[in-house]
């Protein structure tokens, strides 16, 4: 190209365009002296300007991506283009432009601090009578000082008598993860010893690799228990005859069953794995996950028609990221007071969702695991349709029966549920 250039002696050099070397006035080029092609070769912002002066139409949108310098003249020059930084939207304006489109309403911004939500959603009816949790029959066990028959049958699953392959520190589990997740099926398998009857079908929704279902398929084999997941697990299950496989998405499954179940289901899959079971007034056990992935669902939020009355979607969705945020069990970071707040948001989004089942004629309880270290989405909710069919024999009602029925405050339930305590 070094040879080529020296030969050039027709047209002009704009400097506008591609900048002029060394600054200099003449814009023609040379037939001897060129200037290193480096020099002479546009930049992306050169470029991008030159096809920005190119446009003689349409409007500039000023509330979208925001007039450069404050103009207030809406359409695009031919000549004098402000540069390419100032025109380029940021974060915020491309979140309203998308907002837009959902036919949703960009947040103001006092409105983005949550604080001043929760403070409002906690002084309502539904802040003051629903934000609550039971005391979890687990804790109440450990607790008791005269072990009783009952208290050793409801001690949890009897880990070391399982099959092989069926612990989960058979699935080359971290030692620490494995314990934690023996944590979690134990506080499941304490609401479902209470809730299931022989020759119910359960499914486990977001099976993933069955750490969940199988261990309580041993507890409970007068039940059958069907593993769900979009990709087919690799399972140790050929000793266990009252478990099923089905390889799909949640929307997928349509056969009847009597109760569900899932353990971390991430964002809205919780929402659609209970939607699924008020679909089959079926009872449901679940530990929510990750309510700050919602914001990019199709679903409608708030769940309950009670705090949609008190709350926008977009509303919603600033607690729900002010919620997001137990990804580590460290007391360090439980310890802070908006750390604290913070957790109050999660309760009244879970309490939302207990609502919406309500609304559904669903007799609904929420606890926080034992122990509360056990993982930082430490909620668990529990839904039992009521019977409304005159025709169906007294005392056939699925039940749910807590011998203490003691209920935690919200703040006395946050430092519960944040520390060990």
């Amino acid at each position: 190209m070094n040879s080529v250039l020296p030969a050039l002696t027709w047209g002009n050099w704009d400097d506008a365009e591609w900048g002029a070397p060394n600054g200099g006035a003449d814009a023609s080029i040379a037939a001897t002296g060129a200037e290193p092609v480096d020099a002479l070769i546009p930049s992306q912002k050169q470029r991008s300007a030159r096809k920005l002066r190119k446009k003689t139409w349409g409007n500039w949108d000023d509330a979208e991506w925001g007039a450069p310098n404050g103009g207030t003249d809406g359409s695009i020059a031919a000549t004098g283009a402000e540069p390419v930084d100032a025109l380029i939207p940021s974060q915020k304006q491309r979140s309203a432009r998308k907002l837009r489109k959902k036919g949703l309403q960009a947040p103001k911004n006092s409105q983005l601090w949550f604080e001043e939500l929760l403070e409002r959603v906690e002084s309502t009816e539904f802040g003051r009578a629903k934000a609550n949790y039971r005391c979890n029959p687990l804790k109440c066990l450990h607790a008791s000082e005269e072990p009783t028959t009952e208290t050793e049958m409801l001690q949890g699953i009897p880990w070391d008598d399982l099959p092989d392959g069926i612990h989960p520190r058979d699935g080359k589990l971290p030692a620490e993860r494995a314990r934690n997740k023996r944590q979690q099926v134990d506080n499941l398998a304490i609401f479902l010893q209470r809730i299931l009857r022989p020759g119910d079908v359960v499914v486990e929704f977001c099976a993933g690799s069955g750490y969940v279902a199988l261990p309580l398929a041993c507890l409970f084999p007068q039940c059958t228990f069907v593993l769900l997941d979009k990709k087919e697990p690799s399972l140790a299950i050929a000793q266990l005859t009252n478990v099923e496989i089905f390889c799909g998405f949640i929307d997928d499954y349509h056969k009847p069953f009597d109760v569900g179940i899932a353990l971390h289901a991430c964002g809205e899959a919780t929402d659609m794995v209970m939607q699924k079971c008020l679909s089959e007034r079926a009872a449901y056990v679940l530990a929510p996950c990750c309510v700050g992935k919602i914001k990019a669902s199709d679903l409608a939020y708030p769940r309950s028609a009670t705090l949609a009355d008190e709350l926008s979607r977009t509303e919603y969705e600033v607690l729900a990221k002010a919620a997001d945020f137990g990804h580590s069990s460290s007391a360090a970071v439980a310890h802070t007071d908006i750390n604290r707040r913070r957790r109050r948001c999660k309760t009244l989004l879970e309490s939302d969702r207990n609502m919406r089942a309500e609304e559904d004629q669903y007799d609904t309880f929420m606890f926080v695991m034992h122990p509360p270290t056990a993982t930082p989405k430490n909620d668990v909710l529990v839904g039992i349709p009521r019977n409304l069919s005159p025709q169906v024999e007294q005392g056939t009602d699925r039940l749910f029966q807590l011998k203490c029925e003691a209920t935690l405050s919200t703040d006395a339930l946050v430092r519960k549920a944040m520390l060990s305590a």
